[in-house]
């Protein structure tokens, strides 16, 4: 089970999605600045996921954090993670789907 799971990774890390995320993350690690500033982010992000706030409170931190999305994509490193962040999780979520689809075959 171990020697498929790593071949499977090693698969996705061949692919363009994976390679573009890993390069995007890259220039995004030589700037400490900009880490810092992805890495906040993400950390509002999960604390807002994992809230118990009432909706008027949840909404005004989502516009909060919207609007620090909005100015962190007008830079074009930080923009060119995001988006390869998107385009590596659409792809997973593929694999995923793939997989349950193909695992739902077998079950019938």
């Amino acid at each position: 089970m171990k020697n498929q799971t790593k071949e499977l990774v090693e698969f996705i890390c061949t692919t363009e999605e994976f390679k573009k995320l890993k390069n995007s993350k890259k220039n995004i690690d030589k700037n400490k600045n900009l880490k810092k500033q992805v890495e906040n982010f993400k950390k509002k992000q999960i604390k807002i996921q994992k809230s118990k706030l009432s909706k008027e409170q949840l909404n005004a931190e989502m516009m909060r954090l919207n609007n620090e999305f909005k100015n962190l994509h007008e830079i074009p490193e930080v923009n060119d993670f995001f988006n390869s962040t998107k385009e590596f999780n659409s792809m997973m979520f593929n694999i995923f789907k793939e997989i349950n689809l193909l695992l739902d075959s077998k079950l019938k």
